[in-house]
Order: C-alpha cells, then sequence, then structure tokens
C-alpha cells in the first residue's frame, strides 16, 4: 500500500512539474509572439540550447530589430558570417561598441570616401571616433604649416592607412604641431618592387614637394621628397622614415648600392648624425681637428681630443665608451672597404632598429636646431 501511494506522489509530482514547464514554455512562446524583445531572446537561447540554430536565428534576429542589445550580441558570437547586418543593427540601437566597429570596417571599404566617412561619423559621441577626427582636425590645412604633406594611395580602401600615418605623426618625437597632411587618391598610382632589398617603387602623376605613398607591397623607403610606405609599415617604421626627412640617416650597415652613394657624398638627405671618413687605422692631430671641426653635434663635445685616442705621436678616430657623446662606429658603410661611418652615440638608436623606438636627446636637439 506504501508503495503505490509512493508512485503515485511522484507520478503528480512529475505532473504538475511537467505542466509547469509547459505552462512556462507557453507563456514564454506566447509573449514572443507579442513581440516581447526579451521572451524573443529567451526562447531564442532555448532554441539554441536545443540545437536548433534556425529557430534561435530567428528569435534573435526578431528581438535584435528591436534594439536589444544581448540579442544583437548573441547573433554577432554566433553567425560570424553575417557580421556585417548584426552590427548594423547594434549601431541602429545606439550601442557605442558597435559604431566604433562598424567605422573601422568603413575604413577599408572601397566604396566609401573619407569625405562620407567623416560627415557619417562626425557628430558621432564614441571615444575611439573622437580621436580619429582630432588627428584629421590637428594636420588639416592652415596658415601656419611648416610641412606640408600629400598621402596619396590607389584607392579609398587606404583611409585607415592614412590615420595611421596621422597617428604615427602625432606619436613621434619629433615637432609636428605645425605640419599639414592632406589625402589625395589616385586610381592611376603605379608601384613595383625591387633592388636589392625589394623596396616599393611608385609613380604619381600628383606628387608635391613632401609626398607620403601608400603602396600595396614591397619595403618601405625615403628619399628627400617621398616616403614609400606599405602595408607593413609599423608605426616606428613611418618614423623612422620621417627621420629621414628632418635629416637623421640610416646607421644600420646599407646595401652596396646605396652606401656607395652615401658614403662618397653623393646623397639627397642631410645627415645629422651620421659622418663619413676613410678606413685609415690612424690619423694626425690636424686630420681630426678638421674632423671635429665638422661634426654636426661639435657643440656637445669640448674638445677635439674627446673624438681619438692617442697612441704615440698618431690618433685612433673613437671615442671612450665612456662617455656618452663622442665619436663611434656605424654600420653604415660597412658594405664598402674605404670608408667608416661614425655617429655621436653608442646606443642602438630607431635610425639603426627602428622597433627600439629610441631617440637621444641629442639627436632631438639636432632636429629643433636644424629646423
Amino acid at each position: 500500500m506504501k508503495g503505490r501511494l509512493l508512485v503515485l506522489s511522484a507520478f503528480l509530482v512529475i505532473s504538475s512539474w511537467s505542466h509547469q514547464v509547459y505552462n512556462s514554455q507557453q507563456t514564454l512562446n506566447w509573449s514572443a509572439q507579442k513581440g516581447n524583445a526579451i521572451a524573443q531572446y529567451q526562447l531564442a537561447n532555448r532554441y539554441w540550447q536545443d540545437k536548433n540554430r534556425t529557430a534561435a536565428h530567428y528569435w534573435w534576429q526578431r528581438s535584435a530589430k528591436q534594439k536589444y542589445s544581448p540579442a544583437i550580441e548573441s547573433l554577432i558570437r554566433a553567425f560570424p558570417k553575417a557580421n556585417d547586418d548584426w552590427l548594423k543593427l547594434a549601431v541602429a540601437s545606439g550601442d557605442p561598441a558597435a559604431k566604433r566597429q562598424v567605422a573601422m570596417t568603413e575604413l577599408t571599404n572601397d566604396n566609401i570616401s573619407i569625405g562620407q566617412w567623416q560627415r557619417r561619423w562626425q557628430s558621432v559621441d564614441e571615444p575611439w571616433l573622437k580621436q580619429k577626427f582630432a588627428l584629421l582636425e590637428r594636420y588639416q590645412k592652415n596658415d601656419n604649416c611648416d610641412m606640408s604633406i600629400k598621402v596619396i594611395a590607389a584607392n579609398q580602401s587606404a583611409k585607415k592607412r592614412y590615420l595611421d600615418f596621422l597617428s604615427a605623426v602625432k606619436n613621434s618625437p619629433f615637432r609636428t604641431s605645425n605640419w599639414c597632411v592632406a589625402w589625395s587618391l589616385d586610381e592611376e598610382l603605379s608601384c613595383s618592387i625591387g633592388g636589392e632589398r625589394d623596396r616599393a617603387s611608385c609613380r604619381s602623376d600628383k606628387e608635391s614637394d613632401r609626398t607620403v605613398i601608400l603602396a600595396d607591397k614591397g619595403i618601405a623607403s625615403a628619399d628627400s621628397r617621398t616616403l614609400t610606405l606599405t602595408p607593413d609599415s609599423s608605426e616606428k617604421v613611418i618614423q623612422h622614415e620621417l627621420g629621414h626627412w628632418l635629416g637623421l640617416a640610416d646607421e644600420y650597415a646599407m646595401s652596396e648600392s646605396l652606401a656607395r652613394k652615401f658614403c662618397n657624398g653623393h646623397y639627397e638627405h642631410e645627415s645629422l648624425n651620421i659622418i663619413v671618413s676613410g678606413h685609415a687605422q690612424y690619423y694626425s692631430r690636424e686630420q681630426v681637428q678638421d674632423i671635429y671641426d665638422n661634426l654636426p653635434w661639435k657643440n656637445e663635445i669640448s674638445s677635439w681630443k674627446e673624438i681619438a685616442q692617442q697612441e704615440g705621436d698618431k690618433w685612433r678616430l673613437g671615442s671612450s665608451e665612456s662617455r656618452d657623446i663622442g665619436l663611434f662606429k656605424a654600420d653604415t658603410c660597412d658594405a664598402i672597404s674605404d670608408k667608416q661611418a661614425w655617429r655621436p652615440v653608442n646606443v642602438r638608436t630607431a635610425m639603426e632598429q627602428h622597433n627600439t623606438g629610441l631617440w637621444p636627446e641629442l639627436y632631438l636637439k639636432l632636429l629643433r636646431k636644424h629646423q
């Protein structure tokens, strides 16, 4: 008898629980059908747990179209191939993160001009976007431009690279507050790679006194008028190349062809950080004094004797390693045998290896004086 009562009690409990679950499901379905965004989202979650992707997609989408953010987030996470659609829903809902993401995506869209992009996002109150518009405003053309730069690209999809360039300029250690930088599209831009290091080389009819060309391949390079940047050009690479424009030479070993030109004095860049001597082992007092007198950083060294070390009646070029500023060997001319390059510091600077990001205060002082 007790056994039968236990079975009957269990049956009633299960029946009651089943009835409650049924009623709960029925209520949820009813609310979802009536347009309740939260109910639609919850119903979609149940379908997703039951591995019914089609039904989950349907109800998340209905909820998302009512600007319910959790549903939008679920769609983005579960159906990434349609992210453009979901992000537009998120933007319509006022989601700041989605606005930023859509704006970032549009920077690489070839069908959207930079003017259209600016008009669409200018009034959006989102930190990342405000930062980008501050950059554009900072470097727009004005009446006090110390340097005017035209950034040329082959298509509108390079807009992000243009903003990256502006950011690299702003974050550089150089004085750039009065630089003016403008965007220019050249659909006829022609680029190739070649030479000993596969440097990018481009031709454009829109070049100006100072031009940055956004090439699609190769290695970045610089001459006195043009910087050629590639998709791999990081912020530190850009700053290294800007260093050339301002008067700093490479401190790493140049290719043989470049070394023959530069180390023999046939170069377009000024050289505030590198001087070149012969490759003699010893020099006379007069020779050392002459080198000292022509140093761009002469005023930072109190005596010519600080750039050489005496051995008998001769002098060996090079300062003691204990000195902060003097004359130290650089690798610039290593590709040829009859020249030796020298620099003022005995540390690995950004002009030797851009990744160091090291710009000695002396270099910045020389640049300020030169400008």
